[in-house]
């Protein structure tokens, strides 16, 4: 390659600005300097951590309220704490599927960040 020679997008990917087959949220296509970066990612740590805070707060009490307030047996309590740690256990499977398949990464974090928004509010 001649030392003033542009190089081609085969070789070295990472020096172009555009990055190939992704667009921004307006369509056009993604800059490596202006998308992405920290900015996306606060709002995913800050998303786990939540979902984290929520998960392990629901976890700490299920047991206590399912065999007092709601009276269940603790066999039935047992059998039904187990069924909520396999649910939640395999809908981020789920949700994988969903995002690489249809709706990609960045929409499924906002839409069940909606929902974990909804649920939190109005439950």
């Amino acid at each position: 390659m001649a030392p003033n020679a542009k190089p081609e997008s085969s070789e070295s990917p990472l020096l172009e600005d555009t990055v190939a087959g992704a667009v921004d949220h307006k369509g056009l296509p993604a800059k490596r300097s202006t998308s992405g970066g920290w900015s996306s990612s606060y709002f995913i740590i800050g998303t786990g951590v939540a979902e984290r805070a929520a998960y392990f707060g629901v976890e700490a009490n299920l047991v206590n309220y399912l065999t007092g307030p709601l009276g269940e047996s603790t066999a039935m309590a047992a059998k039904n704490v187990n069924t909520w740690y396999g649910v939640t256990t395999l809908l981020p499977l789920i949700g994988a599927f969903v995002a690489d398949s249809y709706i990609g990464r960045y929409r499924t974090v906002v839409i069940a960040s909606l929902l974990y928004i909804l649920v939190c509010l109005f439950s």
